[in-house]
């Protein structure tokens, strides 16, 4: 039977690394983790804590899979990974970040076996996420944070979007607002249909049409510069609408700070509230962003604490949560201007 011993050697690394590797409880780089990971697969390692040393023989190491993508994590990915790894930490769980792709799956299926993994968090998921199908079939426990288009017999946090696009549409209304318009993630255009994207647009279409208010739709991708195209590209195209509801944050904080590039003060001009923003960002702009609070933090909480109530195999009534979040007025919103 293969030791660790081994495994450090064929890995080229330290017997510590090793448990670093696998534990989680110390930063390594990604390159020495695939390295270590790569020498368990080939050695068919089994460390001594799968067989036992842990609590009721089960694994108190937990898998969040991110795909991280070339931009790497979002503030607002950050604060939902903060809360579900603070969750798991207070149970004595370890989170592990595996920012991984679908090539992948097999790799976290063989850890869930061995006894190394309890189960896996998933996030960015899309209607037909062919992540959540692989690791049921495999009789992975897994929780998600959003949901796909079939969500029987899942466990999952998400946002209540219908609730919150009626709130953040119904603050535009009340203050004089006619024409608006929403930031979308430009993926939505793409070959992802993740399941954030395609309800915000879904429901605030749904809406609008419902209020009689007229709505478009600007692409953006997820960052500031992309935002300040976005605020460009609206103002050029769409100079009647006068309120904004910003769906990504980065792209958000970017449109905002390209207002008085283009001549334009928020909120005298132009009004924007994001439905997408975490707390700790709402004061990167200049006037305070108004919001729909997004309480990551919380969903992040309740995601882990699913998850560990199937790793423990503990029954949840109430392990589909949806979420809405506070409307926040700060100095991004007012009434239209009465000129244009």
């Amino acid at each position: 039977m293969a030791t660790r011993a081994d495994v450090a050697k064929l890995a080229g690394v330290s017997e510590s690394t090793v448990s670093y590797a696998i534990s989680g409880v110390r930063s390594i780089k990604d390159e020495t983790r695939q390295k270590v990971f790569k020498a368990i697969k080939e050695l068919d390692y089994r460390p001594h804590f799968a067989a036992g040393a842990l609590a009721g023989a089960k694994a108190k190491a937990l898998a969040l899979l991110f795909p991280g993508g070339e931009q790497g994590i979002s503030p607002v990915a950050l604060e939902y990974i903060t809360g579900a790894a603070n969750c798991a930490r207070e149970q004595g769980f370890h989170l592990i970040l595996w920012p991984g792709e679908d090539t992948e799956l097999n790799e976290i299926r063989s850890f869930s076996k061995s006894g190394m993994i309890g189960g896996v968090l998933l996030m960015e998921i899309q209607l037909e996420d062919p992540r959540v199908d692989f690791l049921r079939s495999a009789g992975v426990p897994i929780a998600l944070i959003g949901r796909t288009a079939d969500n029987k017999g899942l466990s999952y946090v998400d946002r209540d979007f219908a609730a919150t696009a009626k709130k953040a549409i119904d603050h535009l209304i009340k203050l004089g607002h006619k024409k608006i318009a929403y930031i979308q993630n430009s993926r939505a255009k793409g070959k992802l249909n993740v399941g954030v994207d395609v309800r915000n647009a879904k429901e605030i279409k749904s809406y609008c049409k419902k209020v009689g208010i007229s709505v478009v739709e600007i692409l953006s991708h997820n960052d500031a510069e992309s935002g300040r195209n976005a605020l460009i590209s609206l103002r050029k195209e769409h100079p009647e609408v006068t309120g904004v509801i910003g769906l990504n944050d980065l792209a958000t904080i970017g449109f905002i700070s390209a207002a008085k590039e283009i001549g334009l003060e928020i909120p005298k001009d132009l009004s924007i509230i994001s439905i997408n923003t975490p707390n700790n960002q709402v004061h990167m702009t200049w006037p305070s962003l108004t919001t729909i609070q997004l309480p990551a933090h919380q969903m992040g909480r309740a995601a882990a604490e699913l998850l560990m109530h199937l790793v423990r195999g503990e029954e949840n009534p109430n392990s589909q949560q949806l979420f809405v979040g506070d409307l926040e007025v700060r100095g991004t919103t007012a009434k239209p201007p009465t000129k244009r």
